[in-house]
């Protein structure tokens, strides 16, 4: 049984060899605070607190750019780095297939603590312009720390999680592809829902889900 990660059932055989080999990657975590290295499997990594770069640096950004321009720049950021751990984790564990190297992205999403991935059976990861990917985040850092500090949002908030799901998917699958949270724990929305599909199609895809919720052709999830 998958214990990092929700998948329909035709995927789990490839979520459960992706969630052994990740797991081991991570079990081999060494501290050397004496020399300020903290290594993974020989690959060396940083510790941040989430706080630090949710609220501290959203805010002054927000102050010197506006939020449009910030949450872009830190959507970006994020997809970037997903790209890059897609890259890494892809010539690691000699993944060619597309759903393959997907399905590490998830668990290493939970290993790292972004949060937790469900993925919906709604979803069709296809290596072409149909790519339709439906899943939650329930305990995103994002919407976690607005929650503790009381902010008030109108928008969803998890701008990191959805770019860094969409670098990781764009390289697994060989696309530009984005993703767009539709509802947020943080402004009082029952789940983190997130689309992601080709980037040129995002929002024709949400619209045509958000359609479907209404005429009740899938169970409403916010």
């Amino acid at each position: 049984m998958l214990k990092t990660v929700n998948v329909p059932p035709h995927f789990e055989a490839i979520f459960a060899n992706a969630e052994e080999v990740v797991g081991k990657y991570f079990s081999d975590i060494k501290y050397t605070p004496t020399k300020g290295v903290i290594t993974i499997d020989n690959d060396r990594y940083i510790l941040m607190r989430g706080e630090s770069i949710f609220f501290n640096l959203k805010e002054s950004l927000n102050d010197q750019f506006g939020e449009e321009v910030t949450n872009k720049f830190l959507y970006e950021l994020a997809k970037t780095i997903g790209k890059s751990d897609a890259v890494k984790f892809a010539e690691k564990m000699n993944l060619k297939d597309p759903i393959q190297k997907l399905s590490a992205g998830p668990v290493h999403f939970s290993h790292a603590g972004w949060g937790f991935v469900n993925i919906f059976p709604e979803s069709s990861p296809t290596p072409d312009e149909n790519y339709f990917l439906l899943y939650e985040h329930p305990n995103t850092f994002e919407s976690e720390l607005t929650i503790k500090y009381s902010k008030k949002v109108t928008k969803p908030v998890c701008v990191f999680s959805a770019g860094y799901s969409a670098g990781w998917s764009s390289h697994s699958f060989n696309l530009e592809l984005d993703a767009k949270e539709i509802s947020c724990v943080a402004k009082g929305d029952p789940t983190c829902l997130f689309i992601m599909s080709p980037a040129n199609m995002i929002d024709r895809r949400i619209e045509e889900y958000l359609k479907k919720i209404v005429t009740g052709q899938v169970p409403g999830k916010f």
